[in-house]
């Protein structure tokens, strides 16, 4: 995270050669928080330079010493919030084609059982924990609840999964 951080100053102070090794530690995280809202590809690509595009207009506002890639995922996935929300008010969506847009492709067929039987944070908690590895407290940030109830849902997703497999 440090390398970050420094990239990231870089950046600010005018190196704009740095985005580019910003974008390459960044991007999984980035493509996973849209990809756990939304499967479409096309779009994905949309939302992820609209992603970056508003990181770097808002890089001020990120403190360093904080994680970047959590600041950054909280903005990938709000950007995916609201692409959803405005793509099901011209569609029309189902209640159950949204628990559908919270997968992830991934490559184990234990990851993909898991997620088939989690619904809505729960999917989202796991993937930001056990594919991206991240701390409780940065799930917590990128989903802007409490680092008690980010524990708690990871816990119960964790307890689901075994019951079921």
């Amino acid at each position: 995270m440090a390398e970050l951080d420094r990239l990231v100053k870089d950046f600010i102070n005018g190196n704009k050669d740095s985005f580019d090794l910003i974008y390459e530690q960044t991007k999984q995280s980035v493509y996973l928080s849209i990809y756990a809202i939304i499967k479409d590809h096309s779009a994905i690509d949309d939302i992820m330079q609209d992603t970056y595009l508003k990181a770097i207009d808002a890089i001020l506002s990120y403190k360093i010493g904080t994680n970047f890639k959590a600041w950054i995922s909280r903005i990938a996935r709000n950007n995916a919030i609201n692409y959803y929300n405005k793509e099901s008010r011209s569609i029309n969506l189902e209640v159950e084609d949204f628990d559908d847009k919270f997968s992830v492709d991934t490559s184990t067929p234990l990851i993909d059982s898991a997620l088939e039987i989690l619904e809505g944070n729960e999917k989202e908690i796991f993937v930001y924990r056990i594919i991206l590895g991240y701390k409780f407290k940065d799930i917590a940030k990128v989903l802007d609840m409490n680092l008690k109830t980010a524990y708690f849902q990871y816990k119960k997703a964790i307890n689901k999964i075994k019951e079921q497999l």
